[in-house]
């Protein structure tokens, strides 16, 4: 056993001289075949694991590897050239929340094969499905690409299976990221960082003070949630600052399954509370089916949720007209000078426009790739995740798709004393079912004033 896991690794260590022989190549005949390397990149699979290949790439795509390389750095040596990095994906590829799995491994794929185009590292792939949301299935998925694919890097999604597999990413010091479900069950654990604000928790202060703001008369608040994620949020965090804010009461705390498309049951039960404001932690598909049936049985009160999707937004039609929604939110339209490259690259490799989570596991990809730009200024070992996130602590700030402006990419900061992230939020509403935002919010603690989250 031991000697045939030496030979597959001596074959991955060949196939990285080999590729970075035929980058070479390319440099010297003006990019010919680019499309060809980058089809072949980021794939390694297992009967276990569904396995991933990059999207191809045209010629054409050089002038993004260009832009690249003067946001991040030079390839080559410097850009780690030749260092193999084995990553897993824990996403959700088959279920109700399938739309995730699917989007967030096309924006680490774009992000894979845009980095080897630009003579960076070569990131390889392999996902796991915990089948949208189920806690064995992550266990098993995860212990198999540590037993089988040797991965050293994980993106995580969920909040259930991701607080499941905290153990694992411990003891094997497996560098983690979760740009989907962060939860508070993950926070300040060992190698998970956070790279979303904390679902609903974040958020839902400075959602619920602008309700209050806009809507002064506003006293009943109705919420519904799920057991998955924004649990503390629906629970603890809303009840507490709306009676701050508004000196009113919650009158219904409602749960629904996650990837409930039938809500008549639910919709009485809030409609005969009689809510002023309805604040909801729904996520996925599920508020398009929520906002649809509300409006649909005469409920007219503002909605405030916690995340938008396209998906969601083509379920609910133009009753999402009249709904609001408090995040981290990305914009895609963002003149920031490296989004601009992640757009043009996702629309050239999939045909449609980027949201939400496919922009935060590109992104993620990224975060890897200048840690080991990092390490290898200071001497060290790229492929030491120790390293890594010894790195990351010492210098938590990052470029970012988010913020910025035409001239700039906008910045993230990680806190390291509980693996957080602070990103730009706001207040949006939906028009002609496009977000447009309507108030910058800002985190607040407990302690705070809710309406200090308004900026």
């Amino acid at each position: 056993m031991n000697d045939r896991r030496e030979f597959a690794r001596e074959g991955l260590r060949s196939l990285g001289d080999a590729s970075l022989s035929r980058r070479n190549l390319l440099a010297a005949g003006g990019l010919a075949g680019l499309a060809g390397l980058l089809a072949a990149c980021g794939g390694s699979s297992s009967k276990s694991s569904t396995g991933s290949s990059a999207p191809t790439l045209s010629a054409a795509d050089a002038a993004a590897a260009q832009g690249l390389t003067t946001i991040f750095g030079p390839g080559g040596k410097p850009g780690g050239a030749g260092v193999v990095v084995p990553a897993g994906m824990l996403l959700a590829m088959t279920g109700q929340g399938s739309f995730f799995g699917k989007v967030m491994s096309s924006g680490a794929k774009l992000a894979a094969a845009q980095i080897k185009a630009a003579n960076g590292i070569d990131y390889r792939i392999t996902i796991a499905d915990h089948k949208s949301g189920s806690v064995p299935a992550a266990l098993s998925g995860t212990r198999q690409m540590l037993s089988q694919n040797n991965i050293k890097i994980l993106q995580t999604s969920y909040g259930a299976p991701s607080e499941a597999i905290v153990p694992l990413i411990a003891q094997n010091k497996l560098l983690s990221f979760n740009g989907g479900g962060s939860s508070p069950g993950q926070v300040g654990k060992p190698f998970l960082w956070q790279t979303r604000m904390i679902f609903g928790d974040d958020p839902c202060p400075g959602g619920l003070a602008w309700i209050a703001k806009t809507y002064p008369n506003a006293k009943r608040l109705a919420i519904i949630g799920t057991k998955e994620n924004g649990v503390q949020g629906a629970k603890v965090i809303a009840p507490a600052a709306w009676a701050k804010l508004t000196g009113g009461s919650v009158v219904a705390n409602e749960q629904h399954d996650v990837g409930a498309t039938d809500f008549s049951s639910l919709v009485a039960r809030i409609k005969a509370s009689n809510p002023d404001a309805i604040l909801t932690f729904s996520f996925g598909d599920d508020p398009g089916y929520l906002v649809k049936q509300l409006r649909e049985a005469n409920v007219k009160v503002p909605i405030m949720g916690i995340e938008f999707t396209a998906q969601a937004a083509k379920v609910a039609g133009s009753t999402y007209d009249s709904y609001n929604f408090a995040t981290d939110f990305y914009d895609p339209t963002n003149p920031n000078p490296w989004n601009k490259i992640f757009v043009d690259g996702y629309k050239k490799a999939y045909g449609e426009a980027p949201e939400y989570y496919g922009a935060n596991y590109y992104e993620e990809v990224f975060f890897v790739w200048e840690l080991v730009r990092r390490v290898i200024a200071d001497g060290g070992d790229p492929t030491s995740t120790t390293a890594l996130e010894a790195a990351l602590e010492k210098n938590p700030k990052f470029k970012s798709l988010y913020g910025g402006s035409a001239g700039t990419t906008g910045e993230v900061v990680f806190n390291p004393s509980d693996h957080t992230i602070s990103k730009p939020m706001g207040v949006f509403k939906v028009v002609n079912g496009q977000p447009v935002k309507i108030q910058a919010i800002q985190k607040v603690a407990a302690s705070q004033d809710p309406r200090q989250a308004l900026v």
